[in-house]
């Protein structure tokens, strides 16, 4: 039984880290934000200050 749990949460780790887009991972912007290529349907565009080039900054609607 422990060792199954150990085998799920290495499992979740893995998955987690490959879902992570890697030009983008560490970057944050604005009032919690993510620098982004584009931003997700639930989204919206703030502007491009805080990001780097070619990305722009994303923040959730409310």
């Amino acid at each position: 039984m422990r060792r199954l749990g150990l085998v799920m949460v290495v499992l979740l780790l893995l998955t987690a880290v490959q879902a992570d887009d890697t030009k983008v991972q560490g970057w944050t912007c604005g009032y919690r934000g993510a620098c982004r290529k584009y931003c997700y349907a639930q989204e919206y565009m703030v502007g491009y200050h805080g990001c780097p080039r070619r990305l722009r900054c994303c923040a959730l609607r409310f």
